[in-house]
């Protein structure tokens, strides 16, 4: 995860800070020092809690809305109790277990794959959540039927290793019907399963000339596919945050207007790096003055140098980071293994 600032705070606030935090996240509101006394075995007096707190809110870990109120944590103190305070969250194993036996019961196809995992880390983090369909740095053959449509016309249904499909009209250069269109078809997807367009123009020379307009086709399809841009997300879980108090009138249409368009993913994407970690932008670190007033945890996933996704989640900086941390760690790991699967079937 991204680091913090260097900075030095005694045991006891840490401690403080960290039940602050906690105390926040779980009521939404201020937290003062009869509260934690109260609530918690501090050790301490309340007017000694309150000089922590003082000393806490003058270093920029805390604020006072109200005067004569309790205190809720800065962003610079989320970011604190996440990289220092907080550990490496992990979901339970029985968290684990559950989400991986029902993505079992998924039919083993990639945009099904999307959906549920938007939906499941929605449910398991509480928070919006956002997934975007992989993208390979080159599209390769996974599959190709041949359809006959007329003497000299066929239909062509190319299938990528990520389940992209392109179905094209192809002009044959003879005469050919349903069985010999199927028995090359046959032939030639055991030749060029796995390959890309450019692979793949290296065997048109020597195959016959339907076979040669067929592989011809067959790349320039590969080729297209290459060529889209567009990056598809899918999002869950609008309803789990517009309950917030942080979201009431305004503030839900601006969640709303992040999600569409791609502006969520436009923002957050130059700052993203590949690799295993979750990143976190809180507040003012994040890199859009439209995400300022949220939380986002983000990683990435999928096959180095083959395909790569992203997904996360969007919340208050109010939010549970110990479970949307966890949730996105253990989701990108899982589609990782999909990938996986799928590409190597």
């Amino acid at each position: 995860m991204n680091q913090p600032e260097a900075v030095v705070l005694t045991e006891r606030q840490q401690a403080i800070l960290k039940l602050i935090v906690q105390e926040y996240v779980a009521t939404g509101r201020p937290v003062g020092s009869k509260t934690l006394t109260e609530r918690y075995p501090v050790g301490v007096s309340s007017a000694t809690i309150r000089n922590e707190m003082a000393d806490l809110e003058q270093a920029g870990f805390l604020q006072q809305p109200h005067t004569s109120g309790g205190r809720i944590p800065t962003d610079r103190g989320y970011r604190y109790y996440v990289h220092r305070l907080m550990g490496a969250p992990e979901l339970s194993s029985g968290d684990q277990i559950m989400i991986r036996h029902q993505f079992r019961q998924v039919e083993f196809q990639l945009d099904q794959w999307v959906e549920f995992a938007a939906s499941v880390l929605a449910e398991t983090a509480g928070n919006v959540s956002i997934v975007s369909v992989p993208r390979t740095l080159v599209a390769r053959m996974r599959h190709f039927e041949l359809i006959s449509l007329q003497p000299r016309l066929a239909l062509l249904i190319l299938v990528t290793q990520e389940t992209a499909v392109r179905q094209m009209m192809v002009h044959l250069p003879e005469d050919t019907d349903q069985a010999e269109l199927s028995r090359l078809a046959d032939a030639l997807v055991t030749e060029t399963r796995g390959l890309s367009a450019d692979e793949i123009e290296r065997q048109v020379d020597g195959s016959t000339d339907l076979a040669r307009y067929v592989l011809e086709q067959i790349t320039f399809g590969l080729r297209g596919l290459n060529s889209v841009e567009r990056t598809q997300i899918r999002h869950s879980g609008i309803e789990n945050i517009l309950g917030q108090p942080e979201f009431a009138g305004e503030e839900a249409q601006s969640v709303l207007d992040l999600l569409r368009g791609g502006a969520l993913l436009s923002a957050v994407l130059p700052q993203l790096s590949a690799g295993n970690d979750v990143q976190v932008f809180i507040g003012d670190e994040n890199p859009a003055d439209a995400l300022r007033r949220f939380g986002v945890v983000m990683a990435t996933y999928g096959i180095n140098g083959e395909v790569t996704g992203i997904l996360g989640v969007l919340g208050p900086t109010r939010m549970s980071y110990w479970r949307s941390i966890s949730s996105v760690r253990y989701m990108a790991r899982l589609m990782s293994d999909l990938m996986e699967d799928l590409y190597s079937s």
